[in-house]
């Protein structure tokens, strides 16, 4: 629990700090000015893109998750676990989807995770996948540049170890050598490994991982479009082929601590990567509040609904982690 309170502590404190940043020599004016040019049906068409995105990316985590899993019961299951990101600390939200689909399906807790793991992890390989596509050619500063080759190669290390960690007699090599040392980093990390393999086991086709990375790139590259039908509604002028890479590195970003919602960072990462093409802070941070509405709202709203469908209780989420759930 004080871990916890530390990391909520800390996200908060990042949150703030980070909005202060994102405001600083802003006149509120500027973002009325910026907001007065709205295009008020443009401004819509976003959320469908959203929900194209979430639509996919929960038909992905069905097929992760196994044969048994259905589409409806993964889209319920994510949705409350970004509605749980939305209003708590901690990013509890991916504990709270596993937690649900494993409620549901009469899955262990532990498996349960290992499949979000494991989505999350085609997640990150498809924003890789964005950043390695729509990479500018030209007018990024020097040690962005840098910075992206490294993810570039990350991209390749993080496929080469999806196709390391399918393959079952690795996995056995290393429980046999290291799984009955006890109390040890290494049993627990062969343990969790393992778990990830009875999952990665059924998906170790290079066909099957192309096609789970492929539809990690169609879920960025719908919430690429609405970030870009966000900029067009306000009147902003940015390439159409810059805002996939925008949007990667956006969400790459996210593993930054904040508080719910992402509020602040979200704001300073989007202000500051727009201004790398252009963009004035006034624009990049109005672009930043009306993109975050367009996915922060219905997630909420419908994820709250599907929340009270469950009949769960924000107690039981807020007492969730993998320690205390194992099993």
């Amino acid at each position: 629990m004080k871990k916890q309170t530390a990391i909520t502590i800390l996200g908060f404190a990042v949150s703030i700090v980070l909005l202060y940043f994102s405001l600083k020599g802003i006149h509120f004016n500027q973002i009325w000015a910026t907001l007065h040019k709205t295009n008020p049906v443009l401004a819509l068409v976003p959320v469908f893109f959203v929900g194209c995105a979430v639509t996919i990316a929960s038909f992905r985590w069905s097929r992760v998750a196994g044969s048994t899993v259905k589409f409806k019961e993964t889209f319920a299951a994510m949705l409350i676990g970004m509605f749980v990101n939305n209003i708590l600390p901690a990013r509890l939200g991916e504990v709270a989807r596993g937690y649900v689909l494993g409620r549901k399906k009469n899955l262990s807790f532990t498996y349960a995770i290992t499949t979000v793991l494991l989505d999350r992890f085609f997640d990150l390989t498809g924003l890789l996948v964005l950043v390695f596509i729509f990479f500018p050619a030209s007018g990024l500063p020097p040690r962005v540049s840098q910075a992206l080759y490294v993810l570039i190669g990350f991209l390749a290390f993080c496929i080469l170890l999806i196709i390391v960690l399918s393959r079952e007699s690795l996995v056995k090599r290393l429980t046999a050598r290291f799984g009955s040392i006890e109390k040890s980093f290494l049993s627990k990390l062969t343990k969790r490994v393992a778990e990830i393999q009875q999952n990665l086991k059924r998906i170790g086709s290079p066909l099957t991982i192309i096609f789970f990375i492929f539809l990690s790139a169609c879920v960025w590259l719908s919430m690429s479009m609405a970030l870009y039908c966000v900029i067009r509604a306000l009147g902003v002028s940015v390439p159409f082929h810059y805002v996939p890479f925008v949007c990667a590195l956006l969400n790459l970003g996210l593993i930054i601590p904040s508080s719910p919602g992402y509020i602040g960072v979200y704001q300073w990462l989007i202000v500051n990567l727009l201004a790398i093409f252009n963009v004035t802070e006034a624009e990049g941070f109005t672009i930043s509040i009306l993109y975050q509405a367009s996915w922060f709202i219905p997630y909420t709203v419908v994820g709250f609904f599907f929340f009270l469908k469950e009949h769960l209780h924000m107690k039981d989420i807020r007492g969730l982690s993998p320690e205390n759930k194992e099993g």
